[in-house]
């Protein structure tokens, strides 16, 4: 296996955290390299086109693209050794081990490392939430921005907070036929509007994203209904047609609201989870906040975690945004620049500054807005019991409730019923199962731990890690 050992810093991730950190540190001179899983850089919100598709003008596709071709071109003009299609598989004594599809099995050594793997789509479990034709907003989004494919003639997009509003808007722009949006949200109270007036300064570039989006749906006559949320979806071999109906306060439905529409795809947002298995795997420390997408690493005003050579940023480290992703990856890849002596204090205070004020708005922002969009425990009861919980092994509803009765412990319920033992590695089903158990015990989520992370951090092909000269004579009798 070869072994790279030519770089101060790796920054795993090249999105939006890990693309201005790597700048940061590279600018002021750290040999930095960033390993990233896509085969190109600027993560989901900077996605690129798709192969064959040319990119003739940023600006047409989209503001955030257009900032994401700024972020990806400094890359590329700085000295940052960018290592794309690299899937990281495992951490250990302080060597990353990746895997390539061409380079195969590799390590990099690394002095400090910074780790920006973004969030996912939260996951809702629905009756019919498997079927063909539903998606989640960051896989429709992906279709029609990469792609330049709409996957639907008839969209509803169901979901909640500000994603609901944004994406279904994009969508549109991208030429996406989204016909209704449900928010399960109460419509905004005065005191909330006067809150997030307040927190207007440093942010009236989002205020006026979410004006120009309101305007989008306007002038497309998109109806956009507040408290309702889907309960069902039904048809033969893929969507047809989806329930939804009025919820109370806390997003539970009201008997004799629902409502039935024909649809051939329903895109579901309801916000994001951190994709927060590298920290998990490092054994640093977590807090919880729902609002940001349950377990969170623990981390500095620097990005730094409860272990000393670990730094984190992004989405991954609790959900946002885009801005706020940009201020704690170039915060993480200052304080690396000092911890090398390449800036002293007066210097790193003095660069951080920007970044430090430019966080403090955004996170009074993101408090208003948590207060107006509070994601309620009513999401997580929409399943029957014949409902399928872990799609990847098909485990029922009920069939995990039966472990649950004599056990609040998800790995339990992994070993028993195979739940979060697929390709996803419970990404898609862990949190409903921990939501079942908190409700049968009556526990706080922050008291459930998820199931112990294991080698390889995602599925891999056996062969990409398998040592080839290792053979079993048994199996090649038949050879000769």
């Amino acid at each position: 296996m070869e072994t790279i050992d030519s770089h101060d810093l790796l920054v795993i991730g090249g999105g939006p955290a890990g693309l201005s950190a790597a700048l940061e540190s590279s600018k002021h001179g750290v040999k930095t390299a960033i390993i990233e899983e896509r085969i190109t850089l600027g993560g989901q919100i900077f996605k690129r086109l798709g192969v064959g598709f040319k990119d003739s003008s940023a600006s047409s596709l989209g503001k955030d693209y257009a900032r994401g071709a700024e972020l990806i071109s400094g890359i590329e003009k700085s000295n940052v050794e960018v290592f794309e299609s690299t899937q990281v598989v495992s951490i250990e004594d302080s060597l990353v081990y990746t895997t390539h599809p061409s380079f195969g099995t590799r390590a990099f050594k690394f002095k400090n490392l910074i780790i920006t793997p973004g969030a996912y789509d939260r996951p809702v479990v629905f009756p019919g939430w498997t079927l063909p034709g539903v998606m989640t907003a960051g896989a429709v989004q992906t279709l029609v921005k990469t792609q330049q494919l709409s996957p639907g003639k008839k969209i509803l997009f169901a979901g909640s907070g500000p994603l609901a509003l944004a994406f279904s808007a994009q969508l549109l722009e991208l030429g996406a036929p989204v016909y209704k949006v449900l928010e399960s949200s109460h419509p905004p109270k005065s005191s909330e509007i006067l809150r997030l007036t307040a927190a207007i300064p440093g942010n009236w570039n989002l205020i006026s994203d979410a004006i120009r989006y309101r305007s989008i749906l306007l002038k497309k006559s998109v109806p956009f209904k507040y408290r309702r949320i889907v309960v069902k979806a039904e048809g033969q071999g893929r969507v047809e047609s989806v329930t939804h109906c009025k919820v109370d306060q806390d997003w539970r439905p009201i008997a004799g609201t629902e409502k039935v529409e024909s649809v051939d795809l329903l895109c579901v947002g309801y916000g994001f989870f951190p994709s927060h298995e590298l920290f998990r795997f490092l054994g640093c420390s977590f807090i919880y906040d729902e609002n940001q997408g349950g377990f969170k690493v623990e981390k500095d005003q620097w990005g730094q975690t409860s272990l000393p050579a670990i730094f984190a940023a992004g989405d991954g480290t609790g959900v946002t945004g885009s801005y706020s992703a940009i201020a704690q990856g170039a915060l993480a890849g200052l304080r690396v620049a000092f911890l090398y002596g390449n800036l002293s204090e007066l210097q790193l205070r003095d660069l951080a500054t920007s970044y430090i004020r430019e966080l403090s708005n955004r996170n009074k922002f993101q408090k208003a807005l948590n207060h107006m969009f509070d994601v309620r425990p009513g999401i997580y009861e929409l399943a029957s019991d014949e409902t399928i919980v872990c799609r990847c092994e098909s485990v029922k509803k009920s069939d995990i409730d039966s472990v649950i009765e004599s056990s609040a412990d998800i790995s339990v319920v992994k070993a028993y019923t195979r739940a979060g033992m697929g390709l996803c590695q419970g990404r898609n089903c862990q949190r409903q199962i921990a939501a079942m158990i908190s409700k049968r015990y009556h526990l706080p989520f922050s008291e459930i731990a998820f199931a112990t992370p294991r080698f390889p951090i995602k599925p891999v092909e056996i062969g990409l890690i398998a040592d080839g000269s290792i053979r079993d004579e048994k199996y090649f009798i038949n050879e000769k």
